[in-house]
């Protein structure tokens, strides 16, 4: 299960941690509910300049538990699964993913919602829900083609492939692509630049460069949602999470 931590690292820098015993990182409708409460409490904050969210050393996070999976299966949505996105692109701030460990699935849709990240050349990261059989949430269908364009957004969409973060230097995916070690200070270093802005100006900022992105993730909702339905309206989906599930 995990936790979110909250810690005040100076200079107008904030951390929200997903720490969980198991190392896995898996988001359920709880862990996603209770980063959204926690995003809500630090936009409250008049000292936050940028958000730094972190995970795990060997997993940033696993993606959607397989609970979670069985249920949207069973025809269960989850509203969350659609207004968690739309909370980090909207966050007041700018917001930093520090990737040490690997991603995939909802789990790196949570890092590429946010306004920048940094990823480990070693680890591993991928958006691997047509390889279970569905079509992706959180945005992916226009979050990815906008960062990398049409032609890579399709292959990494379509395949469900696991890239090498070495593999994606370059693509748009990430704002850098460090070895594992360096992910944190290369991310703080980023944060401290911004933090030397005041306040005000990178709100503004924050704001305006965000709202193509608010309206992508909008637009992306609606027509995930109705795909959703339909893929898990098929029986043989069921059977494929249980066969390919992996976190």
């Amino acid at each position: 299960m995990i936790e979110w931590c909250v810690a005040d690292l100076g200079l107008g820098i904030f951390e929200l941690k997903m720490s969980d015993p198991e190392g896995k990182n898996l988001l359920t409708e709880k862990s996603m509910r209770d980063m959204m409460d926690s995003l809500d409490g630090l936009a409250q904050s008049p000292d936050i300049k940028v958000l730094l969210i972190t995970g795990g050393p060997e997993t940033f996070s696993g993606g959607a538990s397989l609970e979670k999976l069985k249920r949207l299966a069973a025809g269960e949505e989850d509203l969350a699964l659609w207004e968690l996105p739309g909370r980090i692109v909207g966050f007041p701030v700018p917001v930093i993913a520090a990737m040490e460990g690997n991603a995939v699935g909802g789990g790196l849709m949570l890092a590429l919602c946010c306004d920048m990240t940094v990823a480990a050349e070693e680890r591993r990261y991928g958006l691997n829900f047509t390889a279970l059989g569905f079509t992706p949430g959180m945005g992916a269908t226009r979050i990815v083609p906008l960062l990398v364009g049409h032609g890579k957004g399709m292959e990494i969409i379509l395949t469900g492939k696991n890239y090498r973060g070495r593999e994606l230097a370059g693509t748009g995916l990430f704002n850098s692509v460090v070895p594992a070690a360096d992910v944190r200070e290369t991310a703080l270093d980023l944060a401290r630049r911004i933090a030397d802005v005041p306040r005000r100006v990178i709100e503004l900022m924050k704001h305006s460069l965000s709202e193509d992105r608010a309206a992508a993730l909008e637009s992306a909702a609606r027509r995930e949602l109705e795909m959703h339905r339909e893929c898990f309206d098929d029986p043989e989906t069921a059977r494929r999470i249980d066969e390919s599930y992996s976190p």
